[in-house]
């Protein structure tokens, strides 16, 4: 099934490409996509439409931040109601688990996760999910920066991260330094703002409890099963896990709070195994991290959970029918 995002998204991409000297209306219909739906907020394209435009753009326009530049443009209101119902909640950490269970309303191929697994410091964590290689640093950026922007809307202006991480080893340090005013990673196994408990705990000022009721039940008729599928909670513990080597069925049939035949079952309900899920996303994660022309094959290796080169090796053997430096190559090119 294709993923679609709302058009909100596009926000800022006219203001930056021409402050650049490019013709927006022109790449916007490359990727086939009419310029008039930028202007309905309602409206959905394919994601990988918008995935593929920044990139086209950022080459295009030799501007390797292109994403970051147009994330000034957007905040959390690009969400729509999704805002407006983080708005409306106690806490700024209960804001994030909302806009977390709905995001799917916006994008279902934006995947967000609240991780709590470092004591002390909760990440934010981001992923774009898109089967195949497509590279999609530009949109990973632009969602990075308007996370950032959604966090100073709920806490102010004084909003700092502990340090942000990204799995790009491409990054200028000194521009996104200045932009999200703290340590930059890079590298990372996720993409993600770390946080502290003290900034989830925030209390937010505006609050609404009745308008809060009331959207919940408008989301709800979405369905959008964004906490309860089962395979998505799995995914997400499985892509926690993995680069720490601890996606094993029992641990996360344990951090589920299933029983392992449980877990099993309810997986089978939908058509999958726990092996299955595993394989597909370390086949997905190592296109992304096989187009990072920088990181070492060892590491790749690592983060995809495999203690040995060798295993991973012949896991890209059964992948792609290549080796890992071929499918690199072929990414790359």
């Amino acid at each position: 099934m294709t993923s679609l995002i709302r058009t909100t998204s596009f926000t800022g991409f006219r203001q930056v490409t021409s402050q650049l000297g490019g013709d927006a209306d022109r790449m916007l219909e490359r990727f086939r996509i009419n310029p008039q739906l930028l202007e309905d907020d309602e409206a959905r394209v394919p994601l990988r439409s918008l995935v593929g435009l920044l990139e086209f753009a950022a080459r295009e326009l030799n501007c390797a931040d292109f994403g970051l530049r147009m994330a000034e443009y957007q905040d959390l209101h690009v969400l729509g109601p999704i805002a407006v119902i983080a708005r409306t909640c106690a806490t700024a950490g209960e804001a994030l688990a909302q806009i977390i269970r709905f995001i799917g309303y916006h994008s279902p191929g934006i995947q967000l996760d609240l991780d709590h697994s470092e004591a002390g410091s909760p990440r934010l964590v981001i992923d774009i999910r898109l089967s195949g290689p497509a590279p999609r640093r530009q949109m990973i950026e632009l969602a990075m920066g308007v996370a950032h922007n959604g966090m100073k809307l709920l806490y102010g202006d004084h909003f700092v991260a502990q340090s942000v991480l990204f799995s790009s080893t491409h990054l200028t340090g000194k521009t996104y330094r200045r932009y999200f005013k703290t340590t930059v990673q890079t590298g990372q196994p996720c993409n993600a703002l770390v946080l502290s408990n003290e900034q989830l705990n925030q209390p937010i000022e505006q609050q609404a409890p009745y308008l809060h009721q009331a959207l919940e039940q408008y989301f709800d008729q979405f369905d959008l099963q964004a906490t309860s599928d089962v395979v998505k909670q799995v995914e997400r513990l499985v892509l926690r896990m993995m680069p720490i080597q601890r996606c094993r069925l029992p641990l996360i049939a344990e951090q589920l709070g299933m029983h392992v035949r449980m877990l099993q079952r309810r997986l089978a309900e939908q058509g999958r195994s726990f092996d299955d899920v595993v394989e597909t996303l370390r086949k997905e994660r190592s296109e992304h991290y096989l187009g990072q022309r920088h990181m070492p094959m060892s590491q790749v290796a690592g983060l995809l959970g495999y203690s040995e080169q060798s295993v991973f090796n012949r896991a890209c053997q059964r992948w792609f029918a290549m080796s890992p430096g071929a499918m690199r190559r072929q990414l790359l090119r």
